[in-house]
């Protein structure tokens, strides 16, 4: 595994440089949501470090709430700003709203918080930026963690995202348990950032396209694997700095409830099949092809289910293509005895 480097604590520092722009530009996309995205909103106000401003784009939310969030405007502070976009049935998508927000955003960093979630780690931004300064060289992104809720408010059992990352850091004397990390590493143990947790270069993001609009579920594993492609300098922090509260099952208002699972898996098969097929770093590639050899057994699995034997036929040959093994080799002849006999 590839040293990782935590900082000591000679390398921080408390003084905070002025700057002529915000430091972070805080993008909050929100629809039909505005109790629960003021509450977000004031988990950002709530910060220590307060060089920052704040994009809100209204994702066309319905005549019903929109008085609702123009009353949270009249009263908001004059860094909130606040850009209403057209009414769509099921909205523009997050990928859209946050590119939004970075076309108008004056910050050399973009943060990203979802409208349902929180950040409750006051010191977030501001351990955040001190690091970034105290660095020795440019942060591309920066990456921490949060714990997940139900309904109920019952923590959902970790580790979750990229949380199980910190369990072998065990490098003594890093401040806010802040790591110098490789892409290896950070694919070596699963899993994704969500968007709630990453600190992104606005240049690097402008760099990268920003987030690919034909992506609704999973977008920021799209944007996550692009920039690890491209990322020069990456710092991962174990502090669980925010709250996902993980959306009801039958509220369709979020769009990993909008989709069905078969929709969901063929939405992630695009994005790891994207970054296969244009990444050149070969830690990505690597990652991205053991995925999709993943996501086309669940798929050959799911077929076969519903008696479609011939996809699931089809669906096992991808996965196989993508990490062979003589026991699915076997089940994939199994699967096309199958279909010659059933014909279907």
């Amino acid at each position: 595994m590839p040293a990782i480097d935590a900082y000591s604590s000679e390398e921080m520092t408390t003084a905070e440089e002025p700057h002529r722009e915000p430091f972070f530009s805080i993008i909050m996309p929100t629809r039909n949501r505005p109790e629960l995205f003021n509450q977000a909103l004031r988990s950002v106000l709530a910060q220590s470090f307060q060089n920052f401003e704040v994009l809100v784009i209204n994702d066309g939310s319905s005549d019903t709430h929109l008085p609702q969030y123009r009353k949270l405007e009249a009263e908001a502070e004059t860094r909130t700003h606040w850009h209403y976009q057209p009414q769509r049935p099921n909205g523009h998508g997050p990928s859209y709203s946050i590119n939004t927000g970075a076309q108008l955003a004056r910050g050399i960093y973009l943060c990203i918080l979802d409208d349902d979630d929180s950040w409750e780690d006051m010191q977030h931004l501001e351990t955040a930026h001190k690091v970034i300064e105290a660095a020795d060289g440019v942060v591309d992104a920066y990456y921490s963690n949060q714990a997940a809720y139900t309904a109920d408010n019952q923590r959902v059992a970790g580790p979750l995202w990229i949380e199980s990352l910190g369990n072998s850091l065990q490098t003594p004397n890093a401040p806010f348990g802040t790591f110098r990390v490789s892409p290896k590493v950070l694919l070596s143990h699963g899993g994704f950032p969500h968007l709630n947790c990453t600190i992104i270069r606005r240049d690097l993001f402008m760099q990268l396209g920003g987030m690919d609009e034909g992506i609704r579920y999973e977008c920021e594993v799209d944007l996550y694997l692009r920039t690890l492609s491209h990322a020069q300098l990456i710092i991962y922090t174990k502090q669980l700095i925010g709250r996902h509260n993980v959306p009801r099952a039958d509220r369709k208002d979020n769009e990993s409830t909008m989709a069905n699972l078969i929709e969901k898996r063929l939405s992630q098969v695009r994005v790891y099949e994207k970054s296969l097929a244009l990444s050149e770093h070969p830690d990505v590639t690597a990652a991205c092809q053991a995925r999709l050899a993943d996501l086309y057994k669940h798929l050959a699995a799911d077929s076969r289910q519903r008696y479609r034997y011939t996809l699931a036929v089809l669906f096992a040959r991808l996965a196989l293509a993508c990490r062979f093994s003589i026991k699915w080799q076997a089940y994939t002849w199994y699967l096309g005895v199958l279909a010659t006999v059933r014909g279907k």
